[in-house]
């Protein structure tokens, strides 16, 4: 959505939302919050996956009631939206701490992660590299498992010359970052015993997109006291918006222990 795309779809519910700019290593970045940042409240801060944009997350930005606890945020990542669209940052490094930079600007501390699908993966490198930044990470089927990475026929179209040309800017970010992706879990791999962020963990056991190996993954990686796993029943990829209810709930509560 662009700038007044974004206004329109918040008036609807009554809500003026706030757009935001900045910059990370001279790359632009665009940012949207509910309503004008107050440090002094916690932040629900949302990263979408690969492709999609902040506006993946404006049913949750536009909650009353969520609006009343937190300040909520939703970015549009490297590559994605109005943030240096159609340039791909495949280091989950940058990536991370592209989001930091506006946690830092905006001088907040009392953070709440979510991250849906390839943006759960960001969200955990964020955690790894700023832990205390974040006080609880909810990670919805995040592809974090470097063994357990799934390809896509398609995909092929975004790397081969001949037909690269034909495939939407916003597919070719996707597949470059899904083809560096591996190599960027892999190095995160020496990490997960160190984390000692709580952890809200969702995955549909049906998800055809990032397979359900992900969550055995983490529950290899994370001790039982620190990790919530939430097991989906027949739930796909899309969780995030046909569970929202559920995941709005785990939300207020986190919240309500702050």
């Amino acid at each position: 959505m662009d700038d007044k795309a974004v206004v329109k779809s918040f008036k609807k519910g009554h809500l003026t939302s706030k757009i935001y700019r900045t910059s990370f290593k001279g790359k632009p970045m665009r940012y949207i919050a509910s309503k004008t940042i107050d440090v002094k409240l916690p932040t629900i801060f949302f990263i979408h996956g690969a492709p999609g944009s902040s506006a993946d997350f404006f049913k949750y930005l536009q909650d009353s009631v969520l609006n009343q606890k937190a300040n909520l945020i939703s970015v549009d990542r490297l590559g994605y939206g109005f943030s240096n669209f159609g340039q791909a940052e495949t280091s989950l490094t940058e990536q991370a701490n592209s989001i930091v930079n506006i946690l830092t600007k905006n001088q907040l501390d009392k953070v709440i992660l979510v991250g849906w699908s390839y943006g759960g993966t960001i969200a955990a490198k964020m955690v790894m590299l700023h832990p205390e930044m974040i006080k609880h990470v909810v990670l919805i089927a995040p592809a974090i498992s470097p063994k357990d990475e799934k390809y896509f026929a398609l995909g092929k179209l975004a790397q081969w010359k001949l037909t690269r040309w034909m495939v939407p800017k916003v597919f070719k970010v996707a597949e470059d970052e899904k083809r560096s992706h591996v190599q960027e879990l892999t190095l995160m791999l020496p990490n997960w015993g160190h984390l000692t962020t709580p952890i809200t963990y969702y995955h549909g056991d049906n998800d055809g997109i990032v397979p359900y190996a992900n969550a055995l993954f983490i529950k290899s990686q994370i001790p039982p006291n620190q990790l919530n796993l939430i097991t989906i029943k027949d739930g796909s990829h899309f969780i995030a918006f046909k569970n929202y209810e559920l995941i709005k709930a785990e939300l207020l509560r986190i919240l309500n222990e702050f």
